[in-house]
């Protein structure tokens, strides 16, 4: 049996990043994803950086640090990063949902997030595909949001893991643990056990079912969500959009990638792909209305996401053990950089950060290993 500093299971943009910023500082580290890195979770998220409707202020202020992380990563890495800022443009439709939209910029400006009022020419002058209605006076600008490009991302991470000695293990799942007293001595997987001083789990929507055998109890849901990716537009758009009924940013793929909230739970009811392809082309419609050089959907996707029962970030130490880790969020795009490194650096020897004080397991954790 090998012994080594730290594994990690899971390695979508959590994973990838944890691994990434402990190896940066010099642990041996051993990743396994049961699939393809990338290619869960992540790959199939509307991948946008952003803190716009994160409540409380504390959630807020974390997803803003994440999206710094980010940039950060930008810098270090360059294009292999996937980060493609320009900011997002937002507008509603009904005296309700407007009122409710100018709330919330106020209160993000107040809290010093970059959101403001442009009018509606200098947002078609910033994308001139847009239809925006006419009576549309003004849109909602926040610069600093970005889309993420999340598969290069953690290519790129896990490729910079593994130059600086990473074992990591595409489908691999991990089959068991072997735990004695307070501690995690090994995990097995299908090549042998794998004795670790530390674990750190980031499976995502399968958080509560990978470690019930542990005896800790973490309540998090599984929340589908439907993508649907459009050919090529005739003109391009730069930055995402939130437009009534649907929300629409560019895709790695040279197309548009297009999502609504109300279209997920039918989505994950759906007992066909006939049904899906109806709810794709539902996408498609509300697009046209927008952008009319949207034209076709050549692909879609439905992914599962995590949701922690109080719908915020879980991150800390496991209730019950000396020697593991958990990180599980709704956000994870925009803040896996972020945790990542907060957490490997925990792992480390830091002083807990208190920035992820309110997101702690033990707040609704309970464990008996």
């Amino acid at each position: 049996m090998k012994t080594i500093d730290l594994a990690i299971v899971g390695l979508g943009i959590v994973g990838a990043s944890a691994a990434y910023a402990a190896t940066r500082a010099g642990a041996r580290v051993v990743g396994f994803d049961a699939g393809v890195a990338g290619e869960g979770t992540s790959g199939t998220s509307f991948a946008w950086l952003n803190s716009v409707r994160k409540e409380p202020e504390a959630y807020h202020r974390l997803n803003a640090d994440g999206m710094t992380a980010h940039v950060e990563l930008a810098r270090e890495l360059g294009v292999a990063a996937g980060h493609h800022p320009g900011g997002s443009l937002e507008w509603a439709e009904g005296d309700v949902e407007r009122a409710e939209l100018r709330d919330r910029v106020a209160r993000l400006a107040q809290r010093g997030y970059p959101a403001e009022w442009i009018e509606r020419n200098r947002a078609l002058a910033m994308e001139p595909a847009l239809a925006i209605a006419d009576d549309i006076r003004e849109v909602a600008f926040y610069a600093a949001d970005a889309w993420l490009d999340a598969p290069r991302l953690i290519r790129a991470l896990l490729g910079e893991a593994s130059r600086r000695g990473a074992e990591i293990h595409e489908r691999a799942p991990v089959r068991s643990w072997r735990v004695r007293g307070r501690r995690v001595e090994a995990l097995d997987v299908d090549a042998g056990a794998v004795v670790s001083d530390a674990v750190l789990v980031c499976v995502g929507p399968a958080t509560q079912a990978f470690l019930s055998p542990l005896g800790v109890h973490m309540p998090v849901d599984r929340v589908p969500g439907l993508l649907a990716v459009t050919s090529p537009p005739a003109a391009p758009l730069r930055r995402v959009v939130h437009a009534p009924g649907v929300h629409l940013r560019p895709d790695a793929g040279g197309g548009l990638l297009l999502g609504a909230e109300d279209v997920d739970a039918p989505a994950a009811q759906a007992e066909s792909p006939s049904r899906l392809d109806e709810l794709a082309a539902l996408l498609l419609a509300r697009a046209a209305r927008v952008m009319p050089a949207a034209v076709k959907i050549v692909d879609r996707r439905v992914g599962v996401r995590p949701m922690p029962a109080d719908r915020h970030t879980i991150a800390g130490r496991m209730p019950g053990f000396d020697n593991a880790w958990v990180i599980a969020t709704h956000s994870g795009v925009t803040l896996g950089p972020l945790l990542g490194r907060l957490i490997a650096e925990e792992i480390a020897g830091a002083a807990p950060h208190a920035t992820l004080a309110p997101f702690r397991p033990e707040r609704f954790a309970t464990a008996s290993a």
